[in-house]
């Protein structure tokens, strides 16, 4: 008997946790395919200075619901359970042995909770996928339990912060178990990487879509996978609804920008915003999801075409190199107009001493020119030295932004809002908001608060978007070019559009409701 088993995500937008049971035997195959963050468990409990104790290990996380109450999880986190919260602990089922989990993408909607898992389950991510998740974590300045993956600390933490591992795979084709194939199939995204799989088992196949769209840049590559998975005749299909709703949003999202445009390309999304940084004198800022490499290739073609240098900050910079290294085109980051922006930070210069991890050593160098592969590792933190004083073309600083604001396009978001203090922009700047707004893929912020700061700092303001989700009518495409007997809509929280369309073909699902997959 196969089934699967939605563990979250089924009637929410993220938190995507998915088990597939090839049998019911202890030998059969179990799979797990993603294992995300809720945003709305999530929100519904906890909020910016009310987190999950991470010195409670998995308390707070099983007892709220963040995590489900099954026995997969690493090892010195269940000791820690049975011995702080014996009673919970009890509650725990066990799903059997879990042979590997595989990822569609790297937003944290679909790997925030990996970290919890048994560290002995091997994870699976197409090369592009596995890189930006290594680069993420590499370059984030506080680890926690959300956003470790390859690399965690052991809990009790006796103040050793010992660490232990886990190992990411580059899956690059078909992966072969005894009762089931996996296949994966790339597809179009608002992050590279991504990607659907097709699971083969005695009698039927399945098919799991992750997040997808047509008309990003990679479209054609959707378009091709589509094609390829409706010639194996699915069975089944587990595909996402997130557009199934307004795309206008509500009043209560609109209080931070002036104007707002949604779009379904990039390429309108380009135009848009050539339209309106070529109408900016002054400092322009673009807001947009770090690991969202094709609206950064975006902004670069729009600051080519209106003689302005594209700033991006060094971890962006990393990201995209790691991307390019495991075969992802983006940006050409050898570009003259492309530079690096230097945030103030410990010592409220730029000192070598803020310099603390290596990967930013590194991209700091190239981008001064240098060889870092010349540079003894233990040296490179005297040779930054050299590049932060100022006198480097391609490393910038809030001083010379601000003193030639109509030169720059700066890659600036929320979180680095505080910047305006130091940029003090002139009249006619312009901040452009091009990501997800009542949906945000990677974190939750207060439009009222942006707007504050942009009102405090006089910058007019743009809202130049276009989804990282398949439309409506794209998404019932889909399902009609698939035609499988069954639809299981998730990842949505308007199941029912599915339902209205395809009748008795679609059947709703809900968290930790097993789901026999019919031979």
């Amino acid at each position: 008997m196969t089934r699967f088993t939605m563990l979250d995500g089924a009637a929410t937008i993220g938190g995507t946790k998915l088990l597939f049971e090839a049998g019911m035997s202890p030998d059969s195959t179990r799979l797990l395919f993603d294992f995300g963050l809720s945003y709305a468990t999530m929100g519904a409990y906890f909020e910016e200075f009310l987190t999950p104790r991470t010195s409670a290990g998995l308390t707070d996380y099983l007892t709220t619901g963040l995590l489900p109450k099954l026995r997969f999880y690493r090892s010195d986190l269940t000791a820690l359970l049975h011995e702080m919260q014996p009673e919970l602990a009890g509650q725990l089922a066990d799903p059997g042995h879990i042979d590997a989990c595989f990822i569609t993408h790297a937003h944290v909607d679909h790997t925030g909770s990996i970290s919890f898992l048994d560290e002995t389950i091997p994870l699976y991510a197409t090369p592009v996928t596995a890189a930006v998740l290594r680069a993420v974590e590499e370059t984030q300045s506080s680890p926690s339990p959300e956003n470790a993956v390859t690399e965690f600390i052991l809990r009790p933490n006796l103040g050793a912060n010992t660490h232990g591992q886990r190992n990411l795979v580059d899956l690059t084709g078909p992966m072969q178990f005894p009762d089931c194939r996996v296949t994966p199939f790339p597809v179009d995204h608002s992050i590279p990487g991504a990607c659907a799989y097709l699971i083969e088992y005695d009698g039927g196949t399945l098919v799991y879509t992750g997040d997808l769209r047509f008309h990003g840049r990679m479209g054609h590559v959707t378009e091709s996978s589509i094609k390829e998975i409706a010639a194996a005749h699915p069975d089944a299909v587990l595909i996402e609804g997130t557009n199934l709703r307004s795309i206008e949003g509500s009043s209560d999202h609109d209080t931070a920008f002036h104007r707002r445009f949604a779009f379904w390309s990039e390429q309108e999304v380009e135009a848009k915003a050539l339209e309106e940084i070529q109408a900016a004198s002054g400092l322009v800022m673009a807001d947009f999801g770090m690991k969202d490499l094709d609206r950064l290739m975006t902004f670069q073609r729009v600051a080519h075409a209106t003689g302005r240098r594209l700033a991006i900050l060094p971890r962006d910079a990393y990201i995209v190199r790691l991307a390019q290294e495991a075969g992802y085109s983006t940006v050409d980051l050898a570009d003259p107009d492309l530079v690096l922006y230097l945030k103030r930070a410990g010592s409220g210069t730029y000192d070598k001493g803020d310099i603390k991890q290596d990967w930013a050593r590194l991209t700091l160098l190239r981008f001064a020119g240098s060889d870092p592969g010349s540079v003894d590792p233990k040296e490179r933190r005297h040779a930054v030295k050299d590049v932060l004083n100022g006198s480097c073309p391609r490393i910038v600083r809030a001083a010379e932004v601000a003193a030639h604001q109509s030169d720059y396009l700066l890659s600036l978001g929320y979180w680095d809002v505080q910047e305006l203090c130091d940029l003090r922009p002139s009249r006619s700047s312009l901040y452009v908001h091009s990501s997800a707004e009542a949906f945000n893929e990677e974190m939750s912020w207060s439009q009222e608060r942006l707007a504050r700061w942009l009102d405090l700092a006089g910058m007019d303001s743009v809202h130049i978007h276009a989804s990282g989700h398949a439309p409506q009518e794209d998404l019932f495409r889909i399902v009609e070019r698939l035609a499988p007997r069954h639809v299981y809509p998730i990842h949505t929280e308007h199941a029912e559009r599915y339902v209205e369309r395809f009748g008795d073909t679609v059947i709703l699902v809900e968290n930790g409701q097993g789901v026999t997959l019919a031979r």
